[in-house]
């Protein structure tokens, strides 16, 4: 587990390079901070973890935020997952609030610096997006 903690985080440290950006770490977690293209600012978690094949993994989470659940918009975000090129919507529960996520998942021993970073610029700009959609549905 060690060889793989500092495989991620030489990745970590090419990725914040490419972004020209810099990041945090807690408890295994890596935070960093990214600029949409309109200079908006996302936060994204990148973590180790496995799968069930016992393959290790990195996933790139974004939290969009809490949401209150409706048939259009459960159905907006199942739709938008076929269209979307990485990651998909999820609906996580925390503390009895429901929360919306994008997750991607990569093998780690596949994934490279330049692919994490095409990773989480587009998810970087569905979550910006999808939260300023949020915002403008729920002040309707």
């Amino acid at each position: 587990m060690n060889e793989f903690k500092n495989y991620l985080e030489d990745l970590i440290d090419d990725v914040c390079d490419i972004l020209e950006t810099d990041y945090t770490v807690e408890d295994g977690v890596y935070t960093l901070q990214v600029t949409t293209d309109d200079g908006h600012f996302e936060e994204i978690s990148i973590y180790e973890t496995t799968d069930s094949y016992n393959v290790p993994k990195i996933e790139c989470t974004i939290t969009i935020g809490p949401i209150i659940k409706n048939p259009d918009l459960l159905y907006t975000f199942l739709k938008n997952n076929f269209e979307m090129d990485y990651g998909s919507f999820a609906i996580i529960n925390e503390d009895d609030m429901d929360v919306l996520v994008i997750i991607e998942s990569v093998i780690s021993d596949s994934v490279i610096a330049d692919d994490l970073v095409a990773i989480i610029n587009y998810i970087t700009e569905v979550a910006h997006e999808t939260r300023e959609l949020l915002s403008k549905h729920s002040s309707n």
